[in-house]
């Protein structure tokens, strides 16, 4: 195979023995028309892997993250995060945040046009953002608190919220995807934006020469408002859902910039090709999420002990070690080191304990051990995971039935048919805030089974509105208390990795989470 990997076909399979050699064996191996017009740089093209197909190309239910890199050469945000935290003009040239957190007001420039040449402003960013919500997408809880916008003069509109944001402003960043300002033409016909795109970004998708699912060409946007950053003639995302072909292709030069994941990047770090480098930063947490809590399919994690069972029979420290090396950092809990929440304590809650975890399922009333039904994505990062993960809970009597899903749209589907109880996956930690709503909210997409628990809803309240001097410790009970009942069995903090080739230059992920494409340019 040459530009990309073959769909993994779906399967089900019952991993009950695979032993920590294997583990250490896998580590060690491992548009709108009209907008196609001028603009490019001479600069060549810019190749650029991903792990896995967009969901949808619709900004609306698309995924964040990797999932959302497709995105960004074409849709253009209000805001950017940069590296260090700090928030910059995209769309929008200014903005306000009220002092009580629950409404933000924003300038767009005025030179900024939608692919299709419609205008930027006020009544189009109301449009998109009240469709962005409406399309109830994975990612529309972070306004599910919306109450209205209000379009203030034309290129002046208002975000007003029911109860407070602290982190409003970065819910329309490149990452959270809410200001991703869709063209009000293409609205009128919302089904297009699978196939097309209609952002205002440097960028516009070639339909004619993308292969959906496969491959993604993007040529230069001729209305985007700043031609100096259209740094690249033509932009080509491919799909290698298997990184040991990724990993080829870059070697012998065909990618500019391979997405990633540590195990591919802890396997390859002494192997690269001259002037080739990684660039990587420890912002995501990956492992189990014991999503049923109720036990309403997968009946065994209804009982706390059973998942207090799943993470003492994890030894986190040679998982991490066999797996990812100086790409992770044992933790069981959802905050990284280093972002509002964190506490060590909670890494001492579960040590590994084959004993423990085999008395708290004969107390749960399972002396004879549990099978849990678990999907993940198709990708070298989840597959690995799965084989090292069922390895070590089969010596506690715990067994996991694996679905393979081929792309998060095939996993969002089978969760909603609740095939599994569980899933393998990772997200990334941040700002407390914007994090809890994906894995904690009733709704979050991180939440499928709808958990929620009255101490965890007051315990959220107050982090949520406490002053600056006490938020450290507010949130600190609140991944005290999900440790404690075991909403999931996170095994390591991860660096988020992209591989760099010779000749690019690109910024470091850091507090932005992901490599923005746009940001992406030929070495100086």
């Amino acid at each position: 195979m040459s530009s990309f990997s073959r769909p993994v076909s779906r399967r089900t399979v019952l991993a009950s023995s695979v032993g920590l050699a294997s583990v250490l064996a896998l580590a060690a191996c491992s548009g709108g028309s009209g907008s196609t017009g001028s603009g490019g740089s001479g600069k060549g093209t810019l190749t650029v892997s991903n792990t896995f197909a967009p969901v949808s190309m619709d900004p609306a239910l698309s995924g964040n993250g990797r999932a959302g890199t497709m995105l960004t050469p074409a849709y253009e945000p209000l805001v950017r995060t940069q590296a260090d935290g700090t928030l910059v003009a995209a769309l929008a040239e200014s903005w306000k945040l009220a002092p009580d957190n629950r409404s933000v007001t924003f300038t767009l420039r005025k030179d900024a046009k939608f692919s299709d040449g419609e205008p930027v402003n006020a009544d189009a960013a109301q449009k998109s953002i009240e469709y962005w919500v409406k399309a109830k997408g994975p990612f529309s809880v972070n306004l599910g608190n919306l109450d209205r916008i209000t379009v203030d003069s034309a290129y002046v509109f208002t975000v007003w919220l029911k109860s407070p944001n602290p982190d409003l402003v970065s819910v329309f960043n490149a990452y959270w995807l809410a200001g991703n300002l869709i063209s009000p033409k293409a609205l009128a016909d919302p089904k297009q934006l699978g196939t097309k795109t209609f952002g205002a970004g440097p960028y516009v998708l070639d339909p004619a020469a993308t292969v959906s699912g496969k491959s993604y060409t993007y040529v230069p946007n001729q209305y985007y408002y700043d031609k100096s950053k259209v740094y690249w003639d033509k932009v080509v995302i491919s799909v290698y859902e298997d990184q040991n072909s990724a990993i080829q292709a870059f070697k012998t030069g065909q990618l500019k910039v391979m997405v990633s994941d540590p195990i591919t990047g802890n396997a390859n770090k002494n192997n690269l090709p001259s002037g080739a480098r990684i660039l990587s930063d420890p912002v995501q947490w990956t492992g189990l999420l014991l999503l049923d809590r109720k036990g309403e399919t997968d009946k065994p994690l209804g009982d706390v002990r059973v998942r207090q069972a799943i993470n003492y029979a994890l030894d986190r420290s040679l998982l991490t070690k066999a797996l990812f090396g100086d790409f992770g950092t044992p933790t069981s809990q959802l905050q990284v080191k280093g972002f509002v929440g964190y506490d060590p304590a909670n890494d001492e809650d579960y040590p590994y304990s084959i004993d423990k975890a085999k008395a708290l399922l004969a107390e749960a009333g399972y002396p004879n051990g549990v099978t849990i039904r678990v999907g993940y994505v198709s990708n070298t990062l989840n597959a690995t995971q799965a084989q090292a993960i069922a390895g070590q809970l089969v010596k506690a009597g715990i067994k996991l039935a694996f679905t393979e899903a081929q792309n998060f749209g095939d996993l969002n589907t089978r969760l909603g048919e609740k095939q599994f109880g569980a899933i393998i996956a990772q997200s990334n930690s941040g700002t407390p805030f914007m994090a809890q709503f994906q894995t904690l909210q009733p709704n979050g997409s991180y939440n499928t089974y709808h958990s929620q628990d009255p101490e965890l809803t007051r315990l959220l309240a107050a982090a949520a509105t406490a002053p600056a001097a006490q938020s450290e410790a507010a949130w600190k009970a609140v991944y005290k208390w999900v440790d404690d009942n075991a909403w999931f069995g996170i095994i390591s903090a991860l660096n988020v990795t992209y591989f760099i080739a010779k000749g690019v230059d690109a910024p470091h992920p850091g507090q932005n989470l992901v490599i923005d494409l746009v940001d992406v340019k030929p070495a100086s």
